[in-house]
């Protein structure tokens, strides 16, 4: 693709996030410490990011949007709105509560030759309602997010730091689950834990199509925080997956989170085993860091392997990229992947402006 065309289209995604950078008012934030407010906040008017209440109703509506730009090796250059996600969430008086997330994937594209076969495809990504007992117990029913590491269960373009997702996130587990849930956080040694405990007998609900699924799972996830600045994560889960033949499996999982003055360190691991034998076995991780460069630039790196009983051999990435948050509702990235062993990803040019609504 001619560099002319290449510019021409980052162009038209950067005046897109300038467009919606100028036009919308500054989202909403926490004097305390920095962040925005939980979905569901309620706000004197509409801000970016927070959603928009529908009066009294009880109703908010919100969502995300992607535009992505990628030239990958071995591929053309293109263009495409990657994701259009739309949330609807209603709270009352009760202790009911009721999210979804409706996601419409790829939805227009810009090739400068088509690729035949593209997924378009509209998914649920979660609909799930709540009941709270206590801080310490909620039970939720519906389809929710597979709640194992960190990366998968934030998800949302606008709030990850990278176009990209790690390998370990789309290739051992899916990522979503439909069943039952109890979560709610205790207090360990002076800090205050999270839990969840999950389970799903049967079919996902609206599943892709492109995408395995569980048959069946029942997992735990812990949130450990050390101090004000880490936190650690472990995750178990042991399930079928409708789209391979691997048996049971059981997978077993680490990641934590550092972060301080802007300055943030990351990680996930995960190893997979397999009750058809060790050849069948599968693991991955990645380490990510974080470092604020100017006003709201942000350098990004990781670095990230995988083995997979699908794959010939180990593969192996990293990546390097620049961040631009207006705020934690906006984004525009730009980065720059290479892979060693490159089985499942390209080595390229990737990037994206991404705003929650």
């Amino acid at each position: 693709m001619a560099l002319h065309a290449y510019g021409k289209i980052f162009v038209s995604m950067l005046a897109a996030a300038l467009f919606l950078a100028i036009g919308s008012p500054a989202i909403a934030v926490n004097d305390s410490n920095g962040e925005i407010g939980e979905i569901g906040e309620a706000t004197p008017s509409y801000e970016l990011g927070q959603g928009l209440r529908l009066g009294e109703s009880g109703f908010t509506i919100g969502g995300y949007t992607s535009l992505q730009l990628q030239d990958l090796q071995n591929s053309d250059t293109r263009g495409s709105l990657s994701h259009l996600s739309m949330f609807v969430w209603w709270e009352g008086e009760s202790r009911l509560k009721f999210f979804s997330e409706i996601d419409s994937q790829n939805t227009l594209s810009a090739d400068y030759q088509s690729e035949a076969g593209e997924n378009h495809f509209l998914s649920i990504e979660r609909l799930y309602f709540d009941y709270t007992f206590s801080d310490s117990l909620t039970l939720r029913a519906g389809k929710y997010l597979t709640p194992i590491g960190r990366w998968n269960q934030v998800h949302a373009d606008p709030l990850v730091w990278t176009t990209s997702r790690p390998l370990i996130t789309v290739n051992l587990f899916p990522d979503n689950a439909t069943g039952l849930m109890a979560l709610g956080n205790f207090h360990m040694l002076g800090q205050q834990a999270d839990y969840t405990v999950y389970t799903s007998v049967g079919s996902d609900l609206r599943a892709d199509p492109t995408e395995s699924h569980f048959s069946e799972v029942s997992g735990l996830r812990l949130n450990l925080p050390a101090n004000e600045n880490t936190q650690f994560g472990l995750s178990y889960a042991n399930f079928v997956q409708s789209a391979t033949n691997q048996g049971r499996e059981q997978l077993l999982g680490m990641d934590f989170m550092w972060s301080s003055h802007g300055v943030e360190v990351s990680g996930e691991g995960a190893y997979r085993m397999s009750s058809d034998g060790a050849q069948h076995n599968a693991k991955g991780g990645f380490l990510q860091g974080v470092v604020p460069l100017v006003d709201r630039l942000y350098a990004v790196g990781r670095i990230e392997s995988i083995s997979n009983p699908d794959l010939q051999n180990t593969t192996r990435l990293w990546v390097l990229g620049l961040n631009y948050r207006r705020s934690r509702a906006m984004s525009l990235k730009l980065e720059f992947i290479k892979g060693i062993n490159q089985n499942i990803s390209a080595s390229g040019f990737l990037s994206s402006v991404s705003v929650l609504f």
